[in-house]
Order: C-alpha cells, then structure tokens, then sequence
C-alpha cells in the first residue's frame, strides 16, 4: 500500500446514493427475473430470444450482490476499529440493530402471505410445492418465523422462497461477531497497520475457507448433477451457510480495502477504473461459460465463485473511485429512480414472489412477449406500492428505535447505509 495524503474519501452523500442504486438494480434484476420464471400461466418460459437464453437466467446475480453488499456495510466499522487500533464497536447494539432491522418486516409480510392471502409456498412431498397457508402446520409456520425452515427437507424453500437466502443472512449476522473477535485477537499481537490490516483480513480467509470446504463436502456427498430446489439434503447442504460463506467473502475484502483508502493509505492509479470494468465483464463471461458447461457440483460452483468476484469489483469501483473524476456507472446507480427502488428493496424483495405466483394462480397473468411486459409491469406496481407501505410503517419505526439522532424518513435511511445493510435473496 502507498501512501497518498492528496487522496480525499468520496463524500458519503454520494457513496449512500450509489450503494442504494446498488440495492435497487439487484432487487429490479431478481423481480425481473422471478416473473419471468413463474408469471406465464402453466409456467412456460417466454422465449424472448438471447435475453431468454443468456441474460435472464444470469439474473439472480443479484442474490450474491446482495451478499457482497450485506459483508461490506456490516463488516467495515469492525474493520475500521480494527485496523486503526480502536475500541471495537458494540456487539451488543450491533445485534440489536440487525432484529430491528430484519425481523418487522419479514414477520409482517410473512404473515400476511401465509395466512390472508394464502400465497405462502407450501411443500406436498419432495418434488412438490404448492401456494397454500401454513395455518394448518405450526411447526412450518414456526421455522418459517425463525428462518430455520430450510435446515429440514420436509419445509426447505416453503413460506417467501426468497426468505432462503435471508436465513443464510442470519447466520452470517450470528457469525461476524465471532469472526470480530478473531480479528482483534490477531490484531493485538500486531504492531504496525500492516498486521492490523492482515488481521483485518482474516475473516475473509475464515469464509472463505468455511464454504470451500461446504461445496466440497456437498459434492462428495451427492455426485452428479447441481442441486435444485427439492426437499432432499442435498438441497439443504448446498443453501446452507456452510456452503454460501465464500459468496461472502469479496464484501468483507473491500471493507478492508475502503479503510485504507479513507484513511489515505491506498493510491489508485488513474487506470485502474478501466481496468476494474474489464475485470467485472471478464468475470461475467467465464460465470457464463461456467453455467453452460455443464450441470454439475464444479461448473455450479465455479459460476457462482466467478460471479461473487464480479459483485466484488463492481463493488470496489463504487467505493473506491480515483480522484474526483465521475466514477462508470455513477449516473445509473445514483438516479432517483434506482435510489428509491434500493430505499424499499427489502420490502419489494419479500413481496414480489409471493405476489407473481399469487397472481398467476388466479388466472391474473398472461403469456407470450406482450404478457411477459405487461406481467413485469404489474408485479413491478404492485409490488413498489405494497413495499412503500410496509417500509413506511413497519421498516422505519424500528429504525428510529436504533440509538440514532435521525428523525425523518430521510435522515433514518442515510443513517442507515452508513453501517447498515439488508440482504434477502431469491
């Protein structure tokens, strides 16, 4: 690392904008995606050409921008603490304001889609899911709350299916303050900010490592083809924590590398944004290739490796811009329509299924090019409406209950991206 005192952060106004354009472009691309996967009557598959065939099944990139975006925001002020010899943040109101920030909104959507609207997905046997109410199970309606419902084949991706992901959210919030811990304690043996910042890095190595070792277990212990969503344990394995971990890891690597570059000590050379954009295409296409190769454990897993590494780049390129030139992509991420789509994303995200299976069982859905438009325009309404409500009323009371100063809307949600981050995925 070279020193640079020239060197000034970006102003946080900006970084909160694009961070929020971030949130929203991975919340639009799984909306996308999921209605274009469930929302033609009789479930076929629109055939919209190379879009159908090479853009939309690489959508649900936005899951793993999602964890990226999920390790950097909640990882970057321990690292900061860390790296800088500081007290460490509170652990206690870090776990405080993980609930406050979850577990609302979740838990009223959840029962709205379970109980009012019986939209809830409902597993009859292994290869089998249905919309129905989980009234009539407790125990699923229970792990469902709890986000432990994918832990057992018999309700694995039952309730919101996108709430599988968020279960995996909550075992890597349980997580980081153990992986903290494990960083101060390399870190007190360190005495230069070079040890610090190794020190800092070691729960990336720890994640990493976690979920190497979860996909190689996974596919030893069930050869052949890539899981899908049945109710089998090989399932269960491959959407574990244990298995997702490493999708974590490029999130906690650019927290490490923000501190350095706000502190003055990371020089970026006026190139490196260029090179950087390559890096995100690049990354793209071998994911790419990854998934056409083939069905299996390796290509499956090389593909989503590839495409945590692409969230991870584009990722630093926000926050880490050279000099005060504009940053590619900036305009995009930081209009007022992705701002506001990343402001309720977490909302739209647990909305928007529930809501396109919903409507396909009623018969609300057409099918061919013109239905697959009007279907995404539908769920897309619905869904932002639904969202405004629920982040109005339920997101941003327990914000306010955070220990902040913040009072409106506004202020709450600014407050928030500073060292907040919400992560759910399909």
């Amino acid at each position: 690392m070279l020193l640079n005192p020239v060197l000034a952060p970006v102003p946080l106004k900006s970084r909160i904008r694009s961070i929020e354009g971030l949130r929203g472009l991975a919340a639009g691309s799984v909306l996308v995606y999921h209605t274009w996967l469930y929302g033609s009557p009789g479930l076929q598959l629109v055939d919209l050409g190379p879009l159908s065939r090479f853009i939309f099944p690489a959508l649900p990139i936005g899951v793993t921008l999602f964890f990226t975006l999920s390790a950097f925001l909640l990882y970057r002020r321990f690292a900061a603490a860390i790296m800088r010899a500081q007290p460490r943040p509170s652990l206690k109101k870090y776990m405080r304001s993980r609930a406050l920030r979850i577990l609302p909104a979740y838990w009223v959507i959840l029962l709205v889609v379970a109980i009012v609207f019986h939209a809830a997905l409902v597993r009859e046997s292994r290869y089998v899911l249905r919309l129905g109410t989980l009234v009539d199970d407790a125990a699923a309606l229970l792990k469902n709350v709890f986000l432990v419902q994918n832990y057992d084949p018999d309700t694995f991706y039952t309730g919101i299916g996108p709430a599988w992901s968020l279960a995996v959210e909550v075992v890597f919030y349980l997580t980081l303050p153990l992986l903290v811990l494990a960083a101060g304690a390399c870190a007190s043996r360190a005495s230069t900010r070079r040890g610090r910042r190794l020190a800092a890095l070691v729960p990336a190595v720890i994640l990493f490592l976690l979920g190497l070792s979860g996909e190689l277990v996974t596919a030893f212990l069930f050869s052949g083809p890539a899981p899908s969503w049945n109710g089998d344990w090989h399932s269960v394995l491959d959407r574990s924590f244990w298995s997702q971990a490493d999708l974590f890891t490029f999130g906690l690597v650019v927290a490490v590398l923000s501190v350095d570059y706000e502190d003055g000590l990371l020089r970026l050379p006026s190139w490196w944004r260029r090179a950087a954009s390559i890096g995100v295409v690049v990354a793209l296409l071998l994911a790419g290739s990854a998934r056409l190769a083939g069905n299996g454990h390796l290509s499956y897993y090389t593909y989503e490796m590839l495409a945590a590494l692409a969230c991870g780049i584009l990722l630093t390129i926000i926050v880490l811009p050279a000099g005060t030139r504009a940053r590619p992509g900036a305009s995009l991420l930081e209009s007022t329509l992705l701002v506001r789509i990343g402001i309720i994303s977490y909302s739209l995200f647990l909305w928007h299924d529930p809501l396109v299976r919903w409507l396909r069982h009623h018969g609300l859905t057409m099918g061919g090019e013109g239905g697959f438009v009007v279907n995404l325009l539908l769920v897309a309404t619905i869904s932002a409406a639904l969202s405004v409500i629920t982040y109005r009323y339920v997101e941003l009371p327990p914000m306010r209950h955070k220990g902040r100063s913040a009072q409106t809307p506004i202020q709450v949600e600014q407050a928030a991206a500073r060292d907040d981050s919400w992560v759910a995925a399909p």
